[in-house]
């Protein structure tokens, strides 16, 4: 008599379950898509100590040909203890409060009876027959991996590197950033959050470990383009001179809505000098003194300047707009590269057959946004290099 077969646990669940999310970016990211894995959801307001919110398996996010991105979630699922149709509802709340546009639940097998709760609150199924047959589909073998969705470069070398780089001082932000929160923030702020990161990373190059440096560095860059890909997307609702107004004020430095704080500023300012120029006359009316010549600063321009780097950032969105029809090749060019710096052999030669005619076209724009990061914002071109050593 046979024996019933032993349900997984332990280290053999955990590393089919990291399979199947490595399957799962693998089959996005061969559809077209940009992937990250392990994404987390951190707590607003609470500060470096707080615990992480939740931790989203996979996150594909995409462009169309008018630079309107679309982002999905993927709840990754291998084993028979999950409670199907909590993990779908948790789903649905996840993508509310993320803001992303599709929720995907994938489960190597899924009880029918899930689908239809799944279909009402609007999230997607997915299980191992769909995946294989995509797979199928797109002629994806077994045990053909590519950049960082490969199973090998993502635990040995990216995981630790994720690690260090959320844990070392002085960059302790840079994972939680990199791999968090600038997934959930609005494009003009995640470009002056990069921009810190670079002069950060410019700083502290030497303290950082070395694999580490080049993954922070690369991420930088691609998620750089992944950014201005989106403040783009702005041009195409005003007149350029609206746009270069409008994006610009975007960037300056301060708190809050810079529109909004301009004027309360200027209203600010307006009080100060009332208030200066009363007491001198009062003061030189009871002393006979001279007026003392001493200009009065205004907030709205000391604290709201424009960085000296907004003028090559819109250089580079307006290159960028002009390969709008190409912006996923060139994300995942730089993805490809990214890896390859890590120390993947993998051959992605398969991924770029999706932009054959076009490649140099991919190449140069992907070559505009790594020097924008090294000249401009002076990214460490030290990161942009490949790590010693290959994966065996």
């Amino acid at each position: 008599m046979s024996q019933p077969r032993r349900a997984r646990g332990g280290r053999e669940a955990n590393d089919a379950g990291a399979l199947w999310e490595y399957r799962l970016a693998r089959l996005r990211f061969m559809q077209g898509f940009f992937v990250r894995r392990s994404i987390y959801v951190w707590p607003d307001g609470l500060g470096l100590q707080s615990n992480n919110l939740a931790e989203l398996d996979v996150l594909s996010t995409s462009f169309d040909a008018r630079l309107r991105r679309r982002t999905e979630i993927i709840e990754a699922k291998s084993g028979t203890g999950a409670k199907e149709v909590e993990r779908v509802m948790w789903m649905r709340g996840m993508a509310a409060y993320t803001g992303v546009d599709e929720a995907t639940f994938a489960k190597v097998r899924v009880d029918p009876r899930v689908r239809p709760v799944a279909r009402r609150v609007r999230v997607n199924i997915l299980d191992e027959a769909a995946v294989a047959a995509a797979e199928k589909a797109l002629g994806i073998g077994d045990m053909e991996w590519i950049g960082f969705a490969d199973p090998d470069l993502g635990e040995r070398v990216v995981k630790p590197a994720r690690e260090h780089l959320t844990s070392s001082d002085p960059l302790r932000r840079a994972g939680r950033f990199l791999f968090g929160t600038f997934w959930f923030t609005d494009e003009f702020t995640r470009i002056k959050q990069l921009r810190t990161l670079a002069d950060l990373l410019h700083e502290n190059h030497s303290d950082v470990d070395p694999t580490a440096l080049v993954l922070a560095c690369s991420e930088v860059v691609t998620l750089t383009a992944l950014s201005t890909l989106e403040v783009t997307n702005w041009r195409g609702q005003y007149e350029p001179a609206e746009f270069q107004e409008f994006a610009t004020g975007q960037f300056s430095s301060g708190l809050g809505q810079p529109d909004g704080l301009r004027r309360l500023l200027a209203q600010v300012d307006a009080m100060t000098h009332d208030f200066v120029e009363g007491l001198h006359d009062e003061y030189t009316a009871a002393t006979g003194a001279a007026r003392i010549s001493r200009r009065i600063p205004q907030l709205q321009h000391e604290l709201l300047r424009v960085p000296e780097w907004a003028e090559a950032f819109m250089d580079l969105s307006s290159r960028m707009q002009e390969r709008a029809d190409l912006a996923m090749h060139i994300l995942q060019l730089l993805d490809l590269r990214a890896a390859g710096r890590l120390g993947s052999t993998r051959n992605g030669g398969k991924a770029g057959t999706r932009w054959a005619g076009a490649d140099q076209q991919v190449i140069d724009a992907a070559n505009l946004v790594e020097r924008f990061c090294v000249s401009v914002w002076g990214l460490p071109e030290r990161g942009l290099q490949p790590v010693s050593g290959k994966l065996a």
